[in-house]
């Protein structure tokens, strides 16, 4: 008595009569459950997927954006200040594509102005040959201009071209005043380039050097905190 869901069986042994599942059954109930499991995978994949409407994706693009063109119209209007900010913005670090012709414009501008930070990072420009033909009696001066003004980064890469001699005559009494100045900051590589240079000078050197930089006067500077350039730029 065969019909749609069981098939009867008689026991060989015992003639115990019992049912099972018919065979020509069994076929469509697992395609049948494998096309509803295939269905639910995909399902669930789709709501796992489907981006939460009620969460707002950050646009960060738009966020920066406006102060971007908030400091570049700034510059333009002038200020020293507004101007060097522009300039690192071209630097790496900044929030433009890398550019040293930029930040040389900027920089140079802001420098033209005496400002202290601009100075010296146009010394560095000029020293390292970014954006513009190296040259290092360009970079000798536009980084004394911003050591005058107190700049201990600057105080110290002036003691090393004294030192050296590159961009500036050779001065090691010069070398070790411009080493102490950035020292007396706390800037910490101008300790050891003090102590480098003073054992090539005598006695009576470094005591004409050390009275130098206890009679040195800063040139005053109009502008606000400074910043530096990455280290590796």
């Amino acid at each position: 008595m065969n019909h749609l869901l069981y098939a009867p069986y008689r026991c060989r042994d015992c003639k115990h009569r019992f049912f099972k599942f018919s065979g020509p059954f069994k076929l469509p109930v697992a395609a049948t459950l494998g096309l509803l499991a295939g269905v639910g995978f995909l399902v669930t994949i789709y709501l796992l997927s489907k981006p939460d409407l009620t969460i707002a994706s950050p646009h960060i693009a738009h966020e920066i954006k406006p102060s971007r063109t908030l400091i570049l119209e700034k510059a333009k209007r002038g200020k020293a200040d507004d101007q060097y900010a522009a300039g690192l913005m071209y630097m790496p670090g900044g929030e433009f594509p890398i550019n040293y012709k930029e930040a040389l414009k900027w920089f140079d501008l802001a420098a033209k102005q005496g400002h202290a930070g601009a100075e010296f990072n146009l010394g560095l420009l000029y020293r390292n040959g970014r954006g513009v033909l190296q040259d290092f009696t360009a970079a000798a001066q536009w980084i004394e201009k911003a050591a005058h003004k107190g700049y201990p980064e600057a105080q110290y890469q002036l003691g090393t071209f004294y030192k050296t001699g590159e961009g500036i005559q050779r001065d090691l009494t010069q070398a070790y005043v411009w080493y102490n100045l950035a020292s007396a900051q706390g800037y910490e590589p101008g300790i050891s380039g003090r102590d480098n240079v003073a054992n090539l000078m005598n006695a009576a050197e470094v005591l004409k050097a050390q009275t130098l930089s206890r009679n040195f006067k800063l040139t005053p500077s109009n502008h606000g905190e400074d910043k530096t350039l990455p280290k590796d730029f």
